[in-house]
């Protein structure tokens, strides 16, 4: 496996923006971006549903879909103005988010009537590329592999922290998934809370490996993708048509378990699915895509596994989250998870 270096550049908001990559960064900067008010969230409890809202009124700030020659997280020392990154190459860059949901400077509040909570916790950025116009599907797969190892390297150091529970990887693609800049990229939650999508994922894996238990039809009948060491497939109880589960073939809790065999095979897993959401919509598919794994490094039961998200219901037709979705929780499905299964696999061959 290649070397990873890793820099840590300290910032003017004395924040460190990390560079990854398999040559070691050693440019000096260029200008850098003015310093920003450090946001200060706080969380909610709602007793409605048992859950935490965070609120952090900072955000409604944040960047929405600059033209493309002023893009934030572009190499600054190309262009004319200053950008998160001020260097004129990079490979995979993670820095905190200006307009963070979480951080560790957030600040309780009292109300009245309800329980409240700092949001203490991490938000990063990870951009994937210092190429505007390039996505998973284009990039090689020794890129996807680094990306990999800067999952795991964040994981690590993360989990560190006494206030992180959770730790959770994903990207959102597209205009359709809340999307407000058009560069390659993905983010980080570092929660303070264990998210209740997750605490029911470890309940159910306590109880039993249901992956495993479904692994033979997956490998049969639902698999979009697979090879060696992963599988690609849409789940038997998709909530979306082209809803894709990338799942290790071996019950592992986190990618931070992936020898260097399984992490190619990984990479390669990734690229085949989004290339083939691609090839199959013929244009960037949109998706939410987040990685799965065990609050804990540690852990023995759960199954890690990246779940994609493609707000279709059909086609392109775009899936709603209506009456039902949004107001019960309950899911409506117009395709079989079989039929879009078989569908899906002729473009990820």
């Amino acid at each position: 496996m290649k070397k990873v270096y890793k820099r840590n550049f300290n910032r003017n908001d004395k924040k460190n923006l990390i560079l990854f990559g398999y040559k070691e960064h050693k440019e000096k900067p260029g200008k850098e971006l003015e310093r920003t008010e450090i946001p200060k969230p706080h969380m909610r409890w709602s007793p409605a549903i048992e859950e935490w809202i965070t609120y952090s009124v900072g955000r409604k700030n944040r960047t929405f879909f600059p033209p493309k020659k002023y893009c934030p997280l572009c190499p600054g020392s190309n262009l004319n103005f200053p950008t998160e990154i001020p260097f004129s190459d990079f490979e995979v860059a993670v820095f905190p988010n200006r307009w963070a949901s979480f951080n560790l400077n957030s600040k309780d509040i009292e109300l009245e009537i309800i329980k409240t909570n700092a949001s203490k916790g991490e938000c990063e950025v990870v951009v994937y590329s210092s190429k505007h116009e390039s996505s998973l599907a284009e990039m090689p797969l020794s890129r996807i592999e680094l990306l990999i190892n800067v999952w795991v390297d964040r994981y690590k150091e993360l989990l560190k922290n006494r206030n992180i529970k959770y730790v959770l990887p994903f990207e959102n693609r597209g205009k359709e998934c809340g999307v407000t800049l058009h560069h390659p990229h993905g983010q980080i939650y570092a929660y303070p809370f264990i998210p209740p999508i997750i605490k029911k994922e470890i309940k159910a894996f306590k109880k039993e490996n249901f992956i495993m238990k479904m692994m033979g039809q997956l490998k049969e009948k639902y698999f979009t993708y697979q090879n060696e060491h992963f599988i690609a497939a849409v789940p038997p109880f998709a909530k979306y048509a082209y809803e894709i589960w990338i799942i290790p073939k071996k019950q592992i809790p986190g990618p931070w378990k992936l020898n260097v065999n399984e992490v190619k095979s990984f990479a390669k897993t990734i690229q085949k699915v989004v290339k083939g959401y691609d090839t199959y919509l013929n244009k960037k598919c949109p998706y939410i895509m987040g990685l799965h794994a065990s609050p804990s490094l540690k852990d023995e039961s759960f199954h890690f596994h990246v779940e994609f998200y493609p707000p279709l219901r059909h086609g392109d037709k775009p899936k709603v989250l209506a009456g039902s979705e949004s107001m019960a929780g309950v899911f409506i499905m117009d395709v079989l998870p079989e039929v879009s299964a078989a569908e899906l696999r002729k473009f990820m061959k």
